[in-house]
């Protein structure tokens, strides 16, 4: 074989290389990395709505106390309850005031759903926490530790957050029925006043 044949077939060798790199890196681009970004957003979206948010993510912000700040609004604006203003904390009486903007209403099915899933998760992830109060600016409600644990009908929140199933079954999927939602806060919400701190 001639030195000639032997620099043919190393650049044969190397231009089919780069051809399949090519088309590899045109797959890439032009089709995983597409559905890649469509499944992520399709995710993020699914956690805007109690029905389909993904408890998982948010118990990296379980705290023992309220007065982690830094937790306590991680944890809220990881659920589903909108647009966030700001936050209160009374560490006297354990309580998180949630600002919620008004400027973006919810409907009274998704309200109900949203604040009954995060009180709940609030409850499960922040140890010493006994009320929460949604402001929505026009009315605040309040709801506290004692109430939810009689209404799920267990002594404590660790019950609910042992793995995902749990969670789903006890609090999840009993959201879709919308006079379940209702109930619940027409029981457990009482209209209040904002906190004063």
């Amino acid at each position: 074989m001639t030195t000639r044949q032997t620099f043919k077939r190393w650049n044969i060798g190397i231009f089919a290389l780069l051809l399949a790199g090519f088309v590899c890196l045109g797959v890439v681009e032009g089709v995983a990395l597409p559905r890649q970004d469509k499944q992520g957003a399709l995710y993020n979206e699914a956690q805007n709505n109690p029905l389909t948010h993904d408890i998982t993510r948010t118990a990296s912000f379980a705290t023992p106390y309220m007065g982690n700040a830094s937790k306590v609004s991680g944890l809220f604006l990881s659920l589903p309850l909108g647009p966030i203003r700001s936050f209160a904390l009374d560490p006297d009486v354990f309580t998180v005031q949630v600002n919620l903007d008004s400027s973006v209403p919810m409907a009274d099915v998704d309200r109900d759903r949203a604040y009954l899933y995060s009180a709940t998760a609030a409850f499960a992830y922040i140890d010493n926490l006994e009320a929460v109060i949604f402001n929505e600016g026009s009315a605040a409600y309040r709801v506290t530790r004692e109430e939810l644990l009689d209404w799920y009908g267990v002594d404590q929140f660790s019950s609910l957050t042992t793995d995902h199933v749990a969670w789903q079954a006890a609090v999840q999927n009993k959201l879709t029925d919308r006079d379940y939602a209702w109930r619940a806060f027409q029981e457990l919400f009482h209209e209040t006043e904002t906190l004063s701190v």
